[in-house]
């Protein structure tokens, strides 16, 4: 058992830590219409700031910014799933909190290292250390078509963004932690001899450097890594603090955890160092009863028609389950002879469920075709489901998706939050003032790490 899922070796009980995407509607997709929604929401940075500010009153260590360069919804009834623009958020969010990190993505295969670097060193900087950056590799031809790119296979794809990363990396120690001066008096802004070219060069990127920005006071932001595969584990074992998982449950969770232990070693790196996180959707109620009630009225307004999901459970239960059945049991034969579909997010609790009697319309409002895993019912209800997955190692923390985030929010940081942090499971208050802080993260500042198994990059005679 690796040390981010065990007591401290003082006695000391560890602890979550909890992210909060919720710089749109909700995770819902009805929620831009639930009713005290603004429906504006989606540019309206009024609201942004109101929603980072209560989760930074909720003691979240993270707000996490996906995003999606590219129009994907039928916008007729659905609202967009992405914010507007990752930067021109966090950027504004940054100065309404004081606390609280901005985790955003960009993409190592439509960017170039110098924008990245400088683009996400400038909002750490002005943040006072708050930025992590989730580094995903972008393989949909609807964004590829955008930038004018065919879509490049796997392997050039990672191979490209290990030489982003090293190079993103080196761009943010060019500039030497001791080189600025500010002295007026002898007319030294800076020692210049600290500021120096990283002159890398790879196969897919290069980049001459240096950029003209000083370290933040966490050094330079951390990175997070978001997705499944081989590649993917060896870009999170070499270079993330923090790890967006696709697992669900206890099973998927701890097997997530030994791959990233196994990849983290092979990179040179300590497994604790890393912490892993389980996406979750919420609906906080004061009973399970009235929060079947409102994922029911969610339902009703959402765009995605009820046959549509009902298609979506029988294929993970291995059984066509007809809509007339949709409010009705199934038989005793027909429960025996559900089999979960391998490789299928949620097929095995789809099966459970519909095997100890709940009808498949109830299935479905308990969130069985929903990406991440759902949590419904009663802040204490809640608060179980989250305490059974962290202390059977299945996660370090959660990143929490209201499914409406005007009231869903709130709900979250007023009801569960105070129970964890009765039953010791999360943080009282900040410990730290920089994201790094809130991880527990070793300090780096350019690449004074261990370098990562692949690809080389040439190395110029400035390279840290």
């Amino acid at each position: 058992m690796n040390s981010t899922t065990t007591a401290a070796d003082d006695g000391t009980r560890r602890s979550m830590v909890l992210g909060a995407q919720v710089m749109n509607y909700g995770s819902a997709d009805a929620a831009w219409r639930w009713p005290g929604t603004n429906p504006r929401t989606y540019f309206d940075p009024d609201t942004w700031a109101e929603t980072a500010a209560q989760a930074e009153r909720g003691k979240m260590q993270f707000l996490f910014i996906a995003d999606h360069p590219a129009v994907r919804e039928d916008l007729t009834h659905h609202k967009p799933s992405a914010t507007i623009d990752p930067i021109v958020v966090a950027g504004h969010v940054i100065s309404h909190t004081s606390r609280i990190g901005i985790v955003l993505t960009q993409s190592t295969t439509f960017n170039f290292p110098y924008t990245v670097a400088r683009q996400l060193k400038a909002l750490d900087l002005l943040s006072g250390g708050r930025i992590g950056w989730n580094a995903v590799t972008t393989q949909e031809p609807a964004i590829a078509a955008n930038f004018g790119s065919p879509v490049a296979d796997r392997t050039t794809r990672y191979a490209r963004a290990h030489e982003f990363v090293q190079l993103v990396q080196a761009l943010w120690g060019s500039w030497g932690p001791d080189a600025l001066k500010l002295d007026t008096d002898a007319g030294v802004f800076a020692d210049a001899t600290e500021i120096r070219p990283i002159d890398l060069a790879g196969r897919h990127v290069a980049s001459r450097g240096p950029l003209p920005i000083p370290p933040s006071p966490q050094g330079q932001p951390i990175l997070f890594q978001a997705g499944g595969g081989a590649e993917a584990l060896t870009i999170a074992g070499s270079y993330a603090s923090g790890v967006y998982s696709m697992a669900t449950d206890i099973q998927t969770g701890r097997a997530h955890r030994l791959d990233l232990d196994e990849a983290a070693v092979q990179a040179g790196r300590a497994p604790e160092d890393i912490r892993l996180f389980m996406g979750a959707f919420t609906t906080v109620a004061d009973s399970m009863e009235e929060a079947l009630a409102r994922r029911e009225e969610l339902m009703r307004l959402s765009p995605t028609p009820v046959h549509a999901r009902l298609r979506h459970l029988s294929a993970l239960v291995g059984a066509r389950i007809p809509a007339d059945r949709l409010h009705a049991q199934l038989s005793a034969s027909e429960r025996s002879s559900l089999r979960p579909a391998p490789f299928q997010l949620h097929a095995e609790k789809a099966v459970r469920l519909l095997t100890e009697g709940h009808t498949p319309y109830e299935v479905l409002l308990r969130g069985v075709t929903d990406f991440h895993t759902t949590f419904l019912g009663s802040p204490e209800e809640i608060a179980d489901e989250m305490q059974e997955l962290f202390e059977a190692d299945a996660c370090d923390g959660f990143v929490i998706a209201p499914d409406v985030v005007g009231d869903g929010l709130p709900a979250f940081t007023d009801k569960v939050v105070p129970v964890l942090q009765r039953r010791g499971l999360f943080h009282a208050d900040y410990e730290a003032s920089t994201l790094r802080g809130h991880f527990g993260a070793p300090r780096q500042y350019g690449r004074d790490v261990n370098p990562a198994p692949e690809p080389e990059i040439a190395v110029g005679a400035s390279d840290q």
